[in-house]
């Protein structure tokens, strides 16, 4: 220090060495009880895993309390059931019995894996099932009766001609054996097949005629422009055209062969039959097509009016539970082609998600396993991707059902029409 030393430097000392020891001595003091409480607090290895944040449990001596009752179906979600309220003045959330064994690390929780149940898995093609022999998944198809010769060998006839190409032919002779014949019977089933396939390939390769006609592009002119203006679609002038690559080229002073419109859908959920209504100039509607079709199980299909929003080829499937299936995938269910449908009418309850697509698995055609969605074969889904724009109406209910009162009639079409979308 300096020269005024007043005789406290020994003390000094001391105090320094004394104040380390009570240092160690505070530390492990506080490390004790530390450890000490770490150790009462620490839950036990057998009470791992109760979820109840580690505290014991009593040990049960009640009886093990029985499964509620269901209530009425219709109390809980769409088709199933609710459980009863329990007996007591306090209701309280269901919690897990402290009983129930932990899961091994890493074992997947099972309530985990609940989603929306996807389509279910169909019975083998050809097997016929419980149901089917009930009568309770098969459409409803009017009695054969007595099959008349001249219209059987017509039909026979026709459907050769398909086979050969002769489209025209067979549309004829189709036509023919189903003069007379009563809707809905196995004949009439059978010939629509053949007169539809017919028509289709009409449309797609056919000369002028009933189903097709020529125009000739002016300045100014796109293919949206016209496909909108014959009420059809883009993508069927590219095909019957040859016209390819993305941006659809097209020439003034060439000739284009179109299918005109308008067009009206039916589905009839009892008859699990689709039918394409042309309408022409003036409103008169000619029926084009008539396919077999899939609905919803359990009534999922509504019965209502909506209009075409989208028509999308080589869809992806999006799950309720938010799995989505590319298209080509296994699991993906929706075909080569999809037709979002949009409600017109509101009877109730919202009519998201559906739609006409065709089926990986041809065999739920006719069939009610969906989720709700009209089903088809993609070949037939196909024709209606390329010949029905977007806006076209589709009308589903149990049996045929008479379009709207207020529908618009068919629009005249002419140039000023040109651009403009379907009402």
């Amino acid at each position: 220090m300096s020269d005024f030393d007043y005789g406290f430097g020994s003390e000094r000392k001391r105090s320094s060495g004394s104040s380390k020891l009570r240092f160690v001595l505070i530390f492990l003091l506080v490390s004790a009880v530390t450890a000490g409480l770490v150790w009462w607090f620490w839950p036990r290895n057998e009470e791992k895993g109760t979820g109840n944040g580690g505290k014991k449990e009593e040990t049960q001596t009640s009886p093990p309390k029985t499964q509620l009752a269901p209530s009425a179906p219709g109390a809980g979600e769409k088709g199933g059931t609710a459980p009863a309220a329990p007996a007591g003045p306090e209701k309280t959330a269901p919690t897990a019995s402290p009983n129930t064994p932990a899961l091994p690390a890493g074992t997947p929780d099972p309530e985990s894996k609940k989603t929306d149940p996807a389509d279910p898995q169909l019975p083998p093609k050809g097997v016929i099932t419980p149901a089917d022999q009930a009568g309770k998944d098969l459409p409803v198809v009017a009695p054969a009766g007595p099959e008349d010769p001249a219209r059987r060998r017509l039909l026979d006839e026709a459907a050769e001609q398909l086979n050969a190409g002769l489209y025209a032919e067979a549309e004829a002779k189709a036509e023919k054996a189903l003069t007379g014949e009563a809707e809905n019977t196995p004949f009439y089933r059978e010939a629509w097949r053949t007169l539809s396939a017919a028509r289709v390939n009409l449309v797609y390769a056919g000369k002028k005629g009933r189903w097709v006609e020529s125009y000739r592009i002016k300045a100014g002119d796109s293919l949206s422009g016209i496909a909108n203006r014959f009420r059809t679609t883009a993508e069927l002038l590219r095909k019957r055209n040859g016209i390819s690559g993305s941006q659809g080229r097209i020439f003034v002073g060439k000739m284009l062969f179109v299918t005109p419109g308008d067009w009206r859908i039916q589905v009839s959920k009892k008859y699990r039959l689709l039918k394409l209504i042309h309408v022409g100039p003036g409103g008169t509607e000619t029926p084009f097509g008539v396919w077999e079709v899939g609905i919803g199980r359990m009534g999922r299909t509504p019965t209502a009016e909506f209009a075409i929003a989208a028509r999308v080829k080589h869809p992806d499937w999006y799950l309720a539970d938010g799995r989505v299936f590319k298209y080509g995938q296994p699991e993906n269910q929706l075909g080569d082609y999809f037709l979002k449908l949009a409600p017109v009418t509101a009877p109730g309850r919202p009519l998201l998600g559906y739609g006409i697509h065709g089926a990986k698995d041809e065999s739920a055609v006719g069939r009610s396993l969906s989720n709700g969605c009209v089903r088809m074969r993609n070949a037939d889904v196909e024709a209606l991707y390329y010949i029905v724009p977007s806006g076209t109406r589709v009308v589903i209910g149990d049996e045929w059902t008479a379009p709207p009162a207020a529908e618009p009639k068919a629009v005249p079409r002419s140039a000023e029409q040109a651009g403009v979308p379907k009402p």
